[in-house]
């Protein structure tokens, strides 16, 4: 017999015997809790109702951190450009200003005060 033709026998439905729901009512009964469930589900719509006021408050806190820092950010990244470029700007006139000075002839001739030791 093919595994198809077995599975479709397995899965018939079947009836079940005549009481069984009554059984099932009867058992149901001696062993229900004697709380009633109802303080849980309480407890449980109070949580769903206490999360959902908290996250609609907290929402626009948590959006304008997030503004915030993201603006910070964005200066932070300004002010490093802008150092940056007055950087190069002071080292580009730091060299006009340095390399003259080490390229310059020395001084040739009597105008010496003995600063050099000579005289």
């Amino acid at each position: 017999m093919n595994p198809d033709a077995r599975l479709r026998r397995a899965l018939v439905p079947v009836d079940p015997p005549d009481g069984f729901a009554q059984r099932v009512r009867a058992r149901l009964a001696r062993e229900a809790p004697a709380v009633s469930p109802r303080p849980a589900r309480r407890v449980s719509r109070w949580m769903a109702i206490a999360a959902t006021v908290l996250a609609v408050l907290a929402g626009p806190l948590a959006y304008r951190e997030y503004e915030t820092r993201r603006e910070a950010l964005a200066a932070r990244a300004k002010v490093v450009l802008a150092l940056q470029i007055a950087s190069r700007e002071l080292n580009s006139a730091h060299r006009k200003v340095v390399r003259p000075m080490v390229t310059a002839p020395a001084p040739v001739g009597g105008g010496a005060s003995g600063r050099d030791g000579r005289r």
